[in-house]
């Protein structure tokens, strides 16, 4: 990027490597309105982390914004279906109604319930690491596989159909982004809630007539204690697979990815698995897949000497938040030893992501599992991984080709 010049975030190559640009905007204008979101960004630490608890000004009831700023007027009456029910995802919600929804998963996602799943995933990891071939994309062949196998672990659904259900949730995740590609448009995002919506209400019933032990059958224990609507269980089930399967399975890839490019980090992580949380934590502030998260204010915010009006639209830009030198030593330093790692990838106050737990036990077990089997894996020479450069919220590979060696 020419730093004479303001950032574009349509053009592919500021997309696939976005981290200059974020460097120059809190350097140069760490309140920049992007004509191209039709939004405000945030990328200070100290900013972003304010507003994420800061949630009278900053509301998350942002889906009708999102789809203004990604759609011609003559096309938005199509999307109303779409914004109602997304709408009603947690992560659209503020205050108590944010709060009832969060109850009906809570017993889902307790550490202790999260600690129970160990052994399932470490089966499933195995399994998974036991088809590869010695030479494969990893990205297709396993970080796209073991997120979607534990949902349906999860679900009380069957593997196959989990491994369908992909579509659906990158159509949708990919929209909300912000697609550069057509392929990934408001159609495909309608299409991929609805049919969502229709496969979960069939479940749902299912399992009021024959509950399990499954999580669609403890949010409806939860939903008889807090008289919640069928239509407010739906909401929560589909977005926990929304909101979770894209982001872990491109957090897994990027993560390997950046350990191998940094050879003596990889070293010394192999030498010492027990270097493998924190290395976790590393990759999601160096490199998060889920780089950002919006809000709609409610009110006029001033900022320095840049005024944000109400009803703006507001990106946290989480990713650059987690580079900025005020607050990380060296951040752009990928160091699997560092400490005071105080990362926003997980956002902060009442919308923490819930999946927390969950993502830092299935990295554990995946990463650790990977290097103990195939402690020789490596790059491809001529065979480089390939960015996707389609979406500046969710970042993520195409492809990882990657030679695993002589396995143990």
């Amino acid at each position: 990027m020419d730093i004479q010049s303001l950032p574009d975030f349509s053009n592919r190559d500021t997309v696939r490597d976005p981290y200059p640009a974020y460097a120059y905007l809190r350097d140069h204008h760490p309140v920049y309105w992007c004509d191209h979101l039709k939004a405000w960004l945030l990328t200070r630490y100290c900013d972003v982390f304010a507003a994420q608890g800061d949630v009278k000004r900053y509301s998350s009831n942002r889906m009708q914004q999102l789809v203004d700023a990604r759609v011609p007027p003559e096309k938005r009456g199509q999307l109303a279906t779409f914004v109602k029910l997304a709408s009603q995802w947690m992560y659209s919600q503020d205050g108590d109604i944010h709060k009832a929804s969060r109850n009906l998963l809570g017993k889902a996602f307790t550490p202790r319930s999260i600690e129970s799943l160990r052994q399932s995933i470490q089966d499933i990891t195995d399994r998974e690491l036991s088809r590869l071939e010695p030479s494969t994309d990893l990205k297709a062949n396993l970080f796209d596989r073991i997120p979607a196998l534990i949902l349906a672990m999860l679900y009380g659904i069957a593997s196959e159909e989990a491994l369908k259900l992909r579509r659906w949730m990158k159509d949708i995740v990919m929209f909300l982004g912000g697609s550069l590609d057509p392929g990934y448009g408001p159609e495909q995002a309608l299409e991929g809630v609805e049919e969502m919506y229709v496969y979960f209400a069939a479940i749902i019933e299912q399992r009021r007539k024959q509950p399990e032990d499954d999580l669609v059958s403890r949010v409806l224990e939860a939903s008889q204690d807090s008289a919640s609507s069928n239509d407010e269980v739906l909401a929560q089930i589909v977005f926990i697979l929304v909101a979770g399967y894209n982001t872990s399975a491109d957090q897994l890839c990027i993560g390997l990815l950046h350990l191998l490019e940094h050879p003596e980090q990889l070293e010394a992580l192999k030498a010492d698995l027990n270097l493998v949380k924190p290395a976790i934590e590393e990759m999601l502030r160096f490199d998060a897949a889920g780089s950002l998260s919006h809000r709609v204010l409610n009110e006029d915010v001033t900022i320095g000497n840049v005024t944000m009006k109400k009803g703006d639209l507001v990106y946290l830009i989480r990713a650059s938040a987690n580079r900025d030198p005020a607050k990380f030593t060296d951040p752009d330093a990928f160091d699997i030893r560092r400490t005071n790692n105080d990362h926003l990838a997980f956002g902060r106050g009442e919308h923490f992501c819930m999946g927390t737990a969950l993502f830092r036990l299935e990295a554990e077990i995946v990463f650790t599992s990977l290097f103990k089997r195939f402690p020789k894996l490596s790059l491809i020479a001529g065979k480089p991984a390939i960015w996707r450069t389609n979406n500046l919220q969710f970042r993520g590979l195409k492809e990882l080709p990657i030679d695993l060696g002589k396995g143990v």
